[in-house]
C-alpha cells in the first residue's frame, strides 16, 4: 500500500473533507495511485489549508485574547460580585484565565464547522 493511499485512508476514517482530500482530484493521471508530483500536490495544499486554519486560531488565543482581556480588565472591576475579585487578580492571571477560556471555547467548536 502506497504512503497516499494510506494517508487518505486514515483522513477518510476521521471523517476529513471529502473535497480537499478527495483521492480522485489529486489522481491527474487517474490510475488509482498518487505519483510523487501528484502526492506533493496534495501536502502543498493540504499544508496551505492547515496553516491558515492554524495561523487565525494561534492570533486569536495568543493575541487577541490576553490584549481584549486586559482592556476589559478595569471594566469588569465594577461588576458586583465579581468586581473586588477581579482586581485583587494580577493582570498577568486574568490575562491568562481570558485566554485559557478562549482555547476551551475554540476546542469546543472545534468540530461544528
Amino acid at each position: 500500500m502506497g504512503l497516499a493511499r494510506w494517508v487518505f485512508q486514515i483522513m477518510e476514517a476521521q471523517g476529513a473533507d471529502d473535497q480537499l482530500f478527495s483521492l480522485s482530484e489529486h489522481d491527474v493521471n487517474l490510475d488509482g495511485l498518487l505519483d510523487r508530483e501528484e502526492f506533493a500536490e496534495f501536502i502543498r495544499k493540504l499544508t496551505a489549508e492547515t496553516l491558515t486554519a492554524v495561523s487565525q486560531s494561534l492570533i486569536i488565543a495568543l493575541i487577541l485574547a490576553p490584549t481584549v482581556a486586559l482592556m476589559t480588565k478595569k471594566a469588569t472591576e465594577g461588576v458586583p460580585g465579581v468586581g473586588k475579585m477581579v482586581q485583587k487578580l494580577p493582570n498577568s492571571i486574568y490575562a491568562s484565565i481570558i485566554t485559557l477560556g478562549v482555547l476551551l471555547a475554540q476546542k469546543s467548536t472545534e468540530g461544528c464547522e
